[in-house]
């Protein structure tokens, strides 16, 4: 988890450069292969399966993005934080979470979610029993499962949480700090004000 805040100046001309470049590098490389058997998405349905979901549910919010960009979708650039939350799924292959941290109640908990927990999206409301959920004292709810969490970031939001749900296992793999790291030297458009790991059933407070 790290806790980034945006850069003054407009940052959409190197966002839409390093949009460009990392689906360009993504769909060249699973354009006539799948991603699916690749080790760290499967450590990662592994993990969603862990609280019971069906294998049809276990969808992480990487293979949500991944379909958009292979039929051809773009990336927006409009948004700061959500541009870093799907490069940086795209070059890791793990779900990630932008947050709004002025939206948020500390302490954030990661747990299995229970039956009172739902998402609204526009397909309708998500229900997150049995889904991993990262969870504030006030009840809001952030999962690696949807790809909502970006409608409650504002282009001018300039303190963001970027969460990535990394598999223990495959956490070398991931390389969440690298990547992270990468992107902003590369794109300047955020400085750091933290950075921290948590566990499961860990009280996350910045």
């Amino acid at each position: 988890m790290a806790w980034l805040r945006l850069q003054d100046g407009d940052h959409k001309p190197v966002l839409r450069i390093a949009i460009d470049g990392a689906i360009s590098i993504f769909c060249g490389k699973f354009f006539n292969n799948s991603y699916i058997d690749e080790p760290v998405v499967c450590s990662t349905r592994s993990l969603l399966m862990s609280g019971g979901l069906s294998k049809d549910r276990c969808v992480s919010s990487f293979e949500l993005l991944a379909k958009k960009v292979l039929a051809g979708l773009d990336i927006q650039s409009e948004k700061p934080g959500v541009v870093f939350r799907d490069l940086l799924s795209l070059k890791s292959m793990a779900p990630w979470s932008v947050i709004d941290i002025s939206r948020v109640s500390f302490p954030l908990i990661f747990r299995i979610g229970r039956e009172e927990d739902t998402m609204n999206q526009d397909e309708g409301t998500f229900q997150l029993k049995g889904c991993p959920v990262l969870c504030d004292k006030a009840g809001k709810v952030w999962t690696p499962m949807t790809l909502a969490d970006e409608a409650a970031i504002e282009a001018s939001c300039r303190d963001i949480l970027l969460v990535c749900y990394a598999p223990l296992e495959r956490a070398r793999d991931v390389a969440a700090k690298s990547h992270l790291g990468r992107m902003v030297h590369m794109t300047q458009a955020f400085h750091f004000i933290m950075e921290r790991a948590f566990l499961p059933e860990e009280e996350v407070v910045v």
